[in-house]
């Protein structure tokens, strides 16, 4: 079938497609949250036979699931020679995750027709106050879902840009939690005696996220720590669509941007460098 936006979104809750009418309060309470918990989380966005396709589709491609097992730094983009042992720049945390990527899906299936809706790109250029916003053109990690079985967990750490935009098609059986600590650096203080701190695993004001299955997600994660706790019972495992957009049309990930997060280059990748 080819999918619409009246398909896969409930628009009766959430209208995405008129932001200026019956839409605009949802817009605003969206761009508060933002402003003021780094966060905004709506529950049930996706129509039930919608995601229930979404799970299907998945489940049928678990095998081609790329698995990534590293120590990772929270600061990824600095160079951890350049600061003194055990500074929250150099220290690791574990990070095991797979991700099967958008080429494995159907072209015209919910998974892929909800990503390329062009009314669910503008509302999360407007709820992220941007002047352009463009679907991200890799044809293998603009739009990919990322897997956790047990045993898995994504590391602490900042995001190089704001704006992740998720989409929850099913949590684990137990554990597999986002946390986070909203607004724990800015720009004249990159508060590192806090950040290190949680890094050696105190608490702090750590706080979690109740995704749902179903659940689609805005998070400024720029300034705000997080990490998703380690899955502790699979069966089902957390399995979370990751929606990547860019400020210029046609925009493809580099080479390196595609083996730090798949471990290698996929075998159907066009001309390597």
């Amino acid at each position: 079938m080819t999918y619409q936006l009246k398909d896969l979104v409930n628009l009766e809750r959430y209208p995405i497609n008129d932001l200026d009418g019956a839409g605009a309060p949802l817009l605003r309470s969206c761009r508060n949250s933002l402003s003021d918990d780094a966060m905004c989380h709506l529950i049930d966005f996706v129509k039930p036979e919608a995601l229930s396709a979404i799970q299907a589709e998945t489940d049928t491609l678990r095998d081609r699931t790329y698995w990534m097992e590293v120590e990772r730094r929270a600061y990824s983009w600095r160079n951890p020679a350049d600061y003194p042992d055990g500074h929250p720049v150099t220290v690791t945390t574990p990070n095991f995750i797979g991700s099967i990527t958008k080429d494995c899906f159907p072209n015209k299936g919910a998974f892929v027709s909800i990503f390329e809706q062009p009314a669910l790109t503008e509302f999360v250029r407007r709820c992220l106050n941007l002047e352009s916003l463009y679907p991200v053109a890799c044809p293998f990690l603009s739009a990919n879902v990322k897997v956790m079985s047990e045993g898995c967990q994504h590391a602490w750490h900042f995001d190089q840009n704001d704006g992740a935009v998720t989409l929850m098609i099913q949590p684990a059986a137990t554990g597999g939690h986002l946390e986070y600590v909203p607004h724990m650096r800015d720009e004249n203080d990159e508060n590192y005696s806090e950040v290190g701190r949680l890094l050696s695993g105190e608490e702090l004001s750590v706080r979690r996220a109740g995704l749902k299955e179903g659940s689609f997600c805005l998070f400024k994660g720029r300034r705000s720590i997080h990490r998703v706790s380690e899955v502790t019972r699979g069966s089902p495992d957390r399995l979370l669509a990751v929606f990547s957009y860019h400020h210029l049309p046609g925009h493809r990930y580099k080479d390196s941007t595609v083996c730090s997060v798949l471990g290698r280059l996929p075998d159907t990748y066009p001309n390597p460098s």
